[in-house]
């Protein structure tokens, strides 16, 4: 038996959803706004539907990297 895998062409117009961390995004299924995030996925707490998380966002990396760069050092060598 061959396995059904839907297959998308390179120059399909449909957009892809993802899931972005941080952002307010209601879930294409049902509307609810909670989400379960893990590590890949992000899974709408309602009716289960999971999105990939957006492989392009470094927002989470920015934050912590522009943190470190404005803190001062506890003490300064002489």
């Amino acid at each position: 038996m061959t396995p059904l895998i839907p297959t998308v062409s390179a120059d399909s117009r449909i957009p892809m959803l993802t899931y972005r961390p941080g952002r307010a995004m209601p879930c294409p299924a049902c509307g609810e706004r909670q989400w379960l995030v893990g590590r890949i996925m992000a899974e709408c707490a309602f009716c289960e539907t999971a999105l990939p998380i957006d492989s392009g966002y470094h927002g989470w990396s920015v934050v912590t990297a522009g943190r470190r760069a404005r803190s001062p050092l506890p003490f300064s060598p002489a």
